[in-house]
């Protein structure tokens, strides 16, 4: 798996409207927009990078799933066809490095989407 490279303007990355399903202080869990994939990116501990994200590549049924509470966030992730980490959500173009693997301080809880947790808006 090489390193993806997503030039994505500042104004046209989410921050918040419907792309964006975990807001609080910043968006934690999103859909990043790219060429119609299904990348999902989560928040994670600042170690690994600026403005850092596991980034995931699922497939529409395992991300209907996750929406629809029939997945859990951790199960959608260990589903995922695969897996980079995203160290600058402020770069000029966000580069998605390689994972082999989640490391397990970076794994999502084995948690539903909860009803409530709707869209920002």
């Amino acid at each position: 798996m090489n390193t993806l490279q997503i030039a994505l303007a500042h104004d046209q990355r989410p921050f918040g409207g419907p792309d964006v399903l975990v807001y609080y202080d910043g968006p934690r869990l999103f859909w990043l927009p790219c060429d119609g994939r299904r990348l999902l990116a989560f928040s994670i501990p600042e170690e690994a990078g600026r403005w850092p994200f596991l980034v995931v590549e699922l497939s529409e049924p395992v991300a209907t799933g996750m929406l629809e509470n029939r997945v859990t966030v951790q199960a959608a992730c260990q589903a995922a066809l695969a897996q980079w980490v995203l160290r600058d959500y402020d770069a000029e173009v966000l580069s998605l490095e390689p994972l082999p693997a989640i490391p397990a301080d970076w794994m999502p809880g084995n948690v539903m989407l909860s009803p409530e947790a709707t869209p920002c808006q």
